[in-house]
C-alpha cells in the first residue's frame, strides 16, 4: 500500500508550500459501506468549508 506512506510526504510537501495538509485524507472504504462512504464526504466537506477557499499567494 503505496498510498498510506505517501500521504504523509504529501502532506508535509503541501505545507512547505503553504496548504494545509487537512485539505487531503486517506480513508480505506469499501464498496458495501455506502453510508460510512458518505459520512466521510460529508466531514471532508465541512472541514474544507471551515478552511476556507484555496488561496495561494506567490
Amino acid at each position: 500500500m503505496k498510498e498510506a506512506r505517501r500521504i504523509p510526504l504529501l502532506k508535509k510537501m503541501l505545507g512547505q508550500l503553504g496548504i494545509e495538509e487537512e485539505r487531503v485524507r486517506l480513508d480505506w472504504v469499501s464498496a458495501s459501506e455506502a453510508d460510512r462512504f458518505a459520512s466521510i464526504v460529508d466531514e471532508m466537506t465541512e472541514q474544507i468549508r471551515e478552511l476556507g477557499p484555496f488561496s495561494h499567494n506567490s
